[in-house]
Protein backbone atom coordinates (compact mmCIF):
# COMPACT_ATOMS: atom_id res chain seq x y z
CA UNK A 1 0.00 0.00 0.00
CA UNK A 2 2.79 2.42 0.63
CA UNK A 3 4.75 1.93 -2.36
CA UNK A 4 0.88 2.07 -4.39
CA UNK A 5 0.74 5.59 -2.42
CA UNK A 6 4.06 6.30 -3.96
CA UNK A 7 3.16 5.02 -7.34
CA UNK A 8 -0.12 6.85 -7.33
CA UNK A 9 1.86 10.02 -6.88
CA UNK A 10 4.79 10.04 -9.34
CA UNK A 11 0.99 9.39 -12.15
CA UNK A 12 -0.74 12.57 -10.62
CA UNK A 13 1.84 14.83 -11.03
CA UNK A 14 1.49 15.10 -14.44
CA UNK A 15 -1.69 15.73 -14.68
CA UNK A 16 -0.89 19.27 -13.48
CA UNK A 17 1.29 19.79 -16.15
CA UNK A 18 -1.22 18.38 -19.14
CA UNK A 19 -4.11 20.36 -18.04
CA UNK A 20 -6.67 21.61 -19.52
CA UNK A 21 -5.44 20.23 -22.72
CA UNK A 22 -5.78 16.83 -22.46
CA UNK A 23 -8.47 14.21 -22.68
CA UNK A 24 -9.49 11.52 -20.01
CA UNK A 25 -9.20 8.50 -21.69
CA UNK A 26 -5.48 10.00 -22.83
CA UNK A 27 -5.01 10.40 -19.50
CA UNK A 28 -5.91 6.98 -18.27
CA UNK A 29 -4.11 5.16 -20.93
CA UNK A 30 -0.77 7.13 -19.82
CA UNK A 31 -1.44 6.57 -16.40
CA UNK A 32 -1.79 2.60 -16.83
CA UNK A 33 1.57 2.78 -18.85
CA UNK A 34 3.19 5.01 -16.32
CA UNK A 35 2.21 3.09 -13.40
CA UNK A 36 2.48 -0.55 -15.07
CA UNK A 37 5.58 -0.21 -16.72
CA UNK A 38 7.56 3.07 -16.44
CA UNK A 39 7.48 3.79 -12.75
CA UNK A 40 7.96 0.33 -11.36
CA UNK A 41 11.13 -0.42 -13.27
CA UNK A 42 12.48 3.01 -11.88
CA UNK A 43 11.93 1.54 -8.48
CA UNK A 44 13.63 -2.17 -9.19
CA UNK A 45 16.53 -0.25 -10.21
CA UNK A 46 17.06 1.41 -7.05
CA UNK A 47 14.92 0.88 -3.78
CA UNK A 48 14.33 -2.93 -5.50
CA UNK A 49 18.40 -3.31 -4.54
CA UNK A 50 18.89 -3.05 -8.48
CA UNK A 51 21.79 -2.86 -10.25
CA UNK A 52 22.11 1.14 -9.31
CA UNK A 53 22.43 -0.11 -5.74
CA UNK A 54 25.97 -1.68 -6.77
CA UNK A 55 27.55 1.79 -9.20
CA UNK A 56 30.86 1.96 -7.38
CA UNK A 57 30.92 0.48 -4.43
CA UNK A 58 28.86 3.40 -3.39
CA UNK A 59 24.97 3.21 -4.84
CA UNK A 60 22.26 5.11 -4.72
CA UNK A 61 20.62 7.55 -1.66
CA UNK A 62 17.12 8.58 -2.18
CA UNK A 63 15.50 8.37 1.38
CA UNK A 64 11.63 8.87 -0.08
CA UNK A 65 12.31 9.75 -3.69
CA UNK A 66 13.24 13.37 -5.11
CA UNK A 67 14.25 11.50 -8.14
CA UNK A 68 12.40 7.97 -7.98
CA UNK A 69 9.16 9.70 -7.38
CA UNK A 70 9.20 12.92 -8.40
CA UNK A 71 11.93 13.70 -10.85
CA UNK A 72 9.80 10.80 -12.81
CA UNK A 73 6.67 12.06 -12.80
CA UNK A 74 8.23 15.27 -13.83
CA UNK A 75 10.10 14.51 -16.80
CA UNK A 76 6.72 12.62 -17.66
CA UNK A 77 5.21 16.14 -17.24
CA UNK A 78 7.40 17.83 -19.31
CA UNK A 79 7.20 14.81 -22.01
CA UNK A 80 3.49 15.65 -21.90
CA UNK A 81 3.26 19.68 -21.95
CA UNK A 82 5.86 19.48 -24.98
CA UNK A 83 3.76 16.84 -27.29
CA UNK A 84 0.44 18.26 -26.27
CA UNK A 85 1.72 22.21 -26.88
CA UNK A 86 0.82 25.50 -25.25
CA UNK A 87 -2.87 26.46 -24.45
CA UNK A 88 -4.44 28.72 -26.75
CA UNK A 89 -3.50 32.41 -25.52
CA UNK A 90 -1.19 30.73 -23.14
CA UNK A 91 1.86 33.35 -24.57
CA UNK A 92 -0.49 36.12 -26.19
CA UNK A 93 -2.36 36.96 -23.56
CA UNK A 94 -0.44 35.69 -20.34
CA UNK A 95 -3.01 37.70 -17.71
CA UNK A 96 -6.33 35.66 -18.58
CA UNK A 97 -4.29 32.42 -17.50
CA UNK A 98 -3.72 33.66 -13.94
CA UNK A 99 -4.43 30.97 -10.83
CA UNK A 100 -8.47 31.94 -10.37
CA UNK A 101 -8.87 30.56 -6.85
CA UNK A 102 -6.04 31.57 -4.62
CA UNK A 103 -7.44 30.14 -1.54
CA UNK A 104 -7.81 26.24 -3.23
CA UNK A 105 -4.22 26.94 -4.19
CA UNK A 106 -3.31 27.64 -0.42
CA UNK A 107 -5.68 24.69 0.67
CA UNK A 108 -4.08 22.29 -1.62
CA UNK A 109 -0.58 23.18 -0.59
CA UNK A 110 -1.16 22.86 2.50
CA UNK A 111 -2.93 19.52 2.15
CA UNK A 112 0.26 18.09 0.17
CA UNK A 113 2.76 19.76 2.67
CA UNK A 114 0.57 17.73 5.64
CA UNK A 115 0.87 14.54 3.22
CA UNK A 116 4.55 15.14 2.70
CA UNK A 117 4.83 13.86 6.86
CA UNK A 118 3.45 10.18 5.91
CA UNK A 119 6.01 10.06 2.82
CA UNK A 120 9.31 10.98 4.93
CA UNK A 121 8.67 10.36 8.26
CA UNK A 122 7.27 7.01 7.35
CA UNK A 123 9.85 6.31 4.52
CA UNK A 124 11.63 4.55 7.99
CA UNK A 125 9.85 1.74 7.58
CA UNK A 126 8.90 1.79 11.20
CA UNK A 127 9.75 3.04 14.78
CA UNK A 128 10.39 -0.05 16.80
CA UNK A 129 13.79 1.47 18.39
CA UNK A 130 15.02 4.83 19.39
CA UNK A 131 17.17 4.70 16.04
CA UNK A 132 14.33 4.79 14.22
CA UNK A 133 12.48 7.00 15.83
CA UNK A 134 15.27 9.43 16.42
CA UNK A 135 15.55 9.45 12.35
CA UNK A 136 11.95 9.85 11.91
CA UNK A 137 11.94 13.13 13.86
CA UNK A 138 15.15 14.09 12.26
CA UNK A 139 13.72 13.65 8.40
CA UNK A 140 10.32 15.65 9.56
CA UNK A 141 12.39 18.35 11.00
CA UNK A 142 14.59 18.53 7.73
CA UNK A 143 11.27 18.50 5.91
CA UNK A 144 9.60 21.25 7.81
CA UNK A 145 12.77 23.60 7.37
CA UNK A 146 13.11 22.99 3.68
CA UNK A 147 9.48 23.50 3.14
CA UNK A 148 9.54 26.99 4.91
CA UNK A 149 13.06 28.23 3.48
CA UNK A 150 11.60 27.16 -0.14
CA UNK A 151 8.70 28.90 -0.18
CA UNK A 152 9.82 32.16 1.80
CA UNK A 153 12.58 32.18 -0.92
CA UNK A 154 10.64 32.15 -3.74
CA UNK A 155 7.95 34.74 -2.30
CA UNK A 156 10.89 37.30 -2.03
CA UNK A 157 12.93 36.33 -5.12
CA UNK A 158 9.49 36.86 -7.10
CA UNK A 159 8.50 40.02 -5.06
CA UNK A 160 11.87 41.48 -6.41
CA UNK A 161 11.21 40.33 -9.73
CA UNK A 162 8.07 41.29 -9.71
CA UNK A 163 7.15 43.76 -7.05
CA UNK A 164 3.93 42.14 -6.01
CA UNK A 165 3.28 39.49 -3.82
CA UNK A 166 2.67 36.13 -5.28
CA UNK A 167 1.52 33.70 -3.51
CA UNK A 168 1.21 31.10 -5.91
CA UNK A 169 4.73 31.60 -6.27
CA UNK A 170 4.75 31.17 -2.25
CA UNK A 171 3.09 27.80 -2.60
CA UNK A 172 5.13 26.55 -5.68
CA UNK A 173 7.93 27.63 -3.23
CA UNK A 174 6.94 25.25 -0.54
CA UNK A 175 6.64 22.54 -2.70
CA UNK A 176 10.09 22.59 -4.51
CA UNK A 177 11.80 22.79 -0.99
CA UNK A 178 10.26 19.67 -0.30
CA UNK A 179 10.52 17.78 -3.39
CA UNK A 180 14.42 19.25 -2.77
CA UNK A 181 14.83 17.55 0.57
CA UNK A 182 12.93 14.58 0.18
CA UNK A 183 16.34 12.06 -1.07
CA UNK A 184 18.03 13.54 1.44
CA UNK A 185 15.82 14.37 4.53
CA UNK A 186 17.25 11.33 6.23
CA UNK A 187 21.02 12.01 5.90
CA UNK A 188 21.14 15.85 6.02
CA UNK A 189 21.38 18.23 9.22
CA UNK A 190 19.05 20.71 9.62
CA UNK A 191 21.07 23.54 9.16
CA UNK A 192 21.93 21.81 5.29
CA UNK A 193 18.39 21.33 5.32
CA UNK A 194 17.90 24.89 4.99
CA UNK A 195 20.27 25.67 2.30
CA UNK A 196 19.11 22.61 0.23
CA UNK A 197 15.80 24.33 0.33
CA UNK A 198 16.77 28.55 -0.25
CA UNK A 199 19.13 26.16 -3.47
CA UNK A 200 15.80 24.17 -4.22
CA UNK A 201 13.72 27.34 -4.59
CA UNK A 202 16.51 29.10 -7.16
CA UNK A 203 16.63 26.12 -9.20
CA UNK A 204 12.54 26.53 -9.02
CA UNK A 205 12.35 29.46 -10.02
CA UNK A 206 14.71 29.38 -12.68
CA UNK A 207 13.15 26.19 -14.49
CA UNK A 208 9.64 28.25 -14.40
CA UNK A 209 11.36 30.99 -16.19
CA UNK A 210 13.06 28.95 -18.65
CA UNK A 211 9.69 27.63 -19.54
CA UNK A 212 8.31 30.14 -20.24
CA UNK A 213 11.29 31.63 -22.04
CA UNK A 214 10.88 28.34 -24.96
CA UNK A 215 7.24 28.88 -24.50
CA UNK A 216 6.06 25.76 -22.81
CA UNK A 217 3.40 25.54 -20.66
CA UNK A 218 2.78 24.18 -17.69
CA UNK A 219 -0.35 25.44 -15.86
CA UNK A 220 1.60 24.43 -12.69
CA UNK A 221 5.09 24.26 -12.74
CA UNK A 222 4.76 20.82 -11.78
CA UNK A 223 7.96 20.22 -14.14
CA UNK A 224 10.07 22.47 -12.57
CA UNK A 225 8.86 21.35 -9.06
CA UNK A 226 9.31 18.01 -9.33
CA UNK A 227 11.74 17.99 -12.27
CA UNK A 228 14.38 20.50 -11.63
CA UNK A 229 14.05 20.04 -7.49
CA UNK A 230 14.07 16.23 -7.93
CA UNK A 231 17.12 16.60 -9.85
CA UNK A 232 18.63 18.92 -7.02
CA UNK A 233 17.49 17.16 -4.61
CA UNK A 234 18.95 13.36 -5.44
CA UNK A 235 22.46 15.83 -6.16
CA UNK A 236 21.81 17.41 -2.42
CA UNK A 237 21.49 14.06 -0.77
CA UNK A 238 25.29 14.03 -1.70
CA UNK A 239 26.84 17.16 -1.59
CA UNK A 240 25.13 17.76 2.18
CA UNK A 241 25.26 14.20 3.44
CA UNK A 242 26.65 14.10 7.20
CA UNK A 243 29.59 11.33 6.49
CA UNK A 244 32.94 12.19 7.59
CA UNK A 245 34.26 13.77 4.67
CA UNK A 246 33.48 13.16 1.17
CA UNK A 247 34.59 9.36 0.91
CA UNK A 248 32.23 8.31 3.12
CA UNK A 249 28.33 8.54 3.47
CA UNK A 250 25.26 8.01 6.25
CA UNK A 251 24.10 4.70 5.56
CA UNK A 252 20.26 3.31 5.00
CA UNK A 253 20.12 2.59 8.48
CA UNK A 254 20.28 6.22 9.98
CA UNK A 255 23.07 6.69 12.04
CA UNK A 256 26.19 4.62 10.37
CA UNK A 257 28.23 6.35 8.37
CA UNK A 258 30.00 3.97 5.77
CA UNK A 259 33.25 3.40 3.36
CA UNK A 260 32.98 1.19 0.85
CA UNK A 261 30.93 -1.83 2.18
CA UNK A 262 32.64 -1.67 5.89
CA UNK A 263 30.29 0.21 8.62
CA UNK A 264 32.38 2.61 11.04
Amino acid sequence: FFQWAFCTAGATIVSGGVAERVKSPTYAAYAFCMTSFIYPVVVAWTWGYGWLSTVLGVGTMDFAGSGIVHLTGGVSALAGTCVLGPRKGRFENPDEFEAHNLPLVVLGTFALWFGWYGFNPGSTLGMSSKETGALAAQVAMNTTLAAATGGIAVFLIRYGIMKKYDVGGLCNGILAGLVSITAGCGNVESGSAVAIGLIGAFVYQGASMLLVKLKIDDPVDASPVHGACGIWGVLAAGLFDWGEGLDHFNGWSGWACMLGGDSK
